[in-house]
């Protein structure tokens, strides 16, 4: 019996040895200009901003407020924001806004270069709906706040 399974499994692997092994053919190479590929420079959907986190720009802008980087809530502002004021000053108001509640894209509507992206927000135990100002200049999006010297960055 042990003779039998022995010769029945010898056959078997000489069966196995026996097929060809696959082969892969080389990746062919295009012929031509090699096209260098930069990384993405803009931001130009605002709704999904963010490759890596998946965010969009209201949440990106409000995590930033959250841990303090008001630097960083800058380079997202809208060019004419950034030119009625002094960077000093807009860095002082960005640090007195009242932007520390949780928020949560619920839609948004787009018009030229203009968007307006609606939010869910839970302020003090109220949800309340807003609508965030976004404007796409040179392919990038950027905030556009209502009222910064009043601390209101939504419409």
């Amino acid at each position: 019996m042990k003779y039998y399974l022995f010769i029945v499994l010898i056959i078997f692997s000489c069966q196995t040895q026996q097929e060809p092994p696959i082969q892969k053919k080389p990746a062919s190479i295009a012929s031509g200009p090699v096209q260098k590929i930069e990384p993405s420079k803009g931001m130009a959907n605002p709704v999904m901003l963010s490759a890596a986190g998946g965010s969009d720009i209201g949440r990106l802008f409000n995590a930033y407020y959250r841990t303090g980087q008001q630097s960083k809530m800058y380079t997202l502002l809208d060019s004419q924001t950034k030119k009625s004021m002094s960077k000093a000053m807009v860095l002082q108001l960005l640090s007195k806004l009242n932007y520390g509640f949780d928020i949560k894209l619920s839609g948004a509507t787009h018009e030229g270069p203009n968007y307006t992206l609606t939010y869910t927000c839970q302020v003090a135990q109220t949800k309340v709906i807003k609508q965030l100002k976004v404007v796409v200049e040179n392919d990038t999006a950027r905030v556009v706040p209502k009222d910064l010297l009043r601390g209101e960055i939504f419409n």
